[in-house]
């Protein structure tokens, strides 16, 4: 099913729409609610079980750093104020 993106003409808010075949009705804008839409030409996913994986690692290494950064921070603090 394809998700589309468009811009509104009227406030210039975008969004993207879920085309669902149940739903072949054109969608309005979240924002002003008005219909004069444009849509935007929007790249492609592809979705599969390496990029899956990978996205999933990337997240990982990501929280990994913040968690390192977050012990390194507290132990900062614990050093600048030490308790009574």
């Amino acid at each position: 099913m394809p998700i589309y993106e468009y811009e509104c003409r009227g406030c210039g808010h975008q969004f993207e729409f879920l085309l669902l075949p149940t739903n072949p009705e054109a969608p309005s804008c979240p924002s002003c609610k008005g219909q004069e839409l444009e849509r935007i030409i929007s790249m492609f996913a592809v979705s599969s079980d390496g990029t899956r994986q990978m996205a999933l690692n990337d997240g990982r290494k990501r929280a990994d750093g913040k968690r390192r950064e977050k012990a390194h921070a507290d132990a900062e603090y614990e050093r600048n104020h030490p308790h009574d």
